[in-house]
């Protein structure tokens, strides 16, 4: 019955990669434009440099509250596409599948990402949340005890966010028993690999060289959303579900507005 089921209510694959990969470019395009970007802009900062996973803002002149907050603004953005995305996913009706998917996967990306910088700045002490003159807790004294708690502060929250993703997955998903959990497992695999590829190829366009690659693209893009290789480990294993199992057609409109977009990209 299972491989009935699965034959009667497909996920195609090129849809779902494509999908995969625009969410994850929306959301690093909104963590630093829309986040970053902007917040240089509103405190009269020079923007010297955009590019694909990053915002070059010249700091001279302005006040140590307004660098923070152009600092703390990529994570707030992502903090709260993750919330606005959730708030809006139980109102996307089933029979629209690939909005349903988008949204969430936009969700889980954004909470991820915000909780998942808090880690690579508490360890590295680089990024968005780290010590550096770029970082929140710039100055903070002593600066291994602030590591540590933004290390700890991270683990909890991260675990949390990672599992509030999975529940509402488990939401959508449909079926009952143990296919249900093979098949979130098998689409949230194929969501972290096509953010993973179109994030390296992208980010080797970058004219900063390999360092940039492999702090933002790699470390904090790809090792914060990492949450995807196992969070449907968490999805409820006994269910019984009468919700049809959750279907994914071929969609030629998402497909060419996905592939379009991260040309541009």
């Amino acid at each position: 019955m299972e491989s009935q089921t699965q034959l009667k209510n497909p996920v195609d694959i090129l849809t779902l990669v494509v999908l995969s990969a625009s969410a994850y470019m929306l959301a690093v395009a909104l963590h630093e434009l829309l986040g970053h970007g902007l917040a240089c802009f509103m405190v009269h900062g020079q923007v010297l440099e955009l590019g694909a996973f990053y915002v070059n803002c010249g700091f001279n002149g302005l006040s140590d509250l307004a660098i923070r907050w152009v600092v703390f603004a990529g994570p707030l953005v992502s903090l709260l596409i993750g919330v606005v995305a959730f708030i809006l996913l139980p109102n996307v009706p089933a029979s629209r599948p690939q909005l349903q998917y988008f949204i969430w996967l936009l969700g889980a990306l954004g909470l991820m990402t915000f909780t998942g910088y808090i880690l690579f700045s508490g360890v590295s002490g680089l990024g968005d949340f780290g010590t550096s003159r770029e970082g929140l807790i710039y100055g903070a004294s002593p600066e291994w005890l602030w590591r540590v708690l933004e290390t700890l502060v991270e683990v909890a929250t991260y675990y949390g966010v990672v599992r509030f993703s999975a529940h509402e997955m488990d939401s959508i998903i449909g079926g009952s028993g143990r296919e249900p959990v093979r098949r979130a497992q098998r689409i949230a695999m194929i969501a972290y690999f096509s953010g993973a590829v179109v994030s390296l190829l992208i980010g080797l366009l970058n004219p900063l060289g390999i360092v940039l690659l492999l702090s933002s693209a790699v470390a904090a893009s790809l090792g914060g959303t990492s949450g995807l290789l196992w969070m449907m480990q968490l999805l409820n294993r006994k269910r019984e579900d009468a919700t049809p199992p959750f279907q994914l057609a071929r969609s030629w409109t998402w497909i060419t507005a996905g592939l379009l977009g991260l040309a541009i990209y």
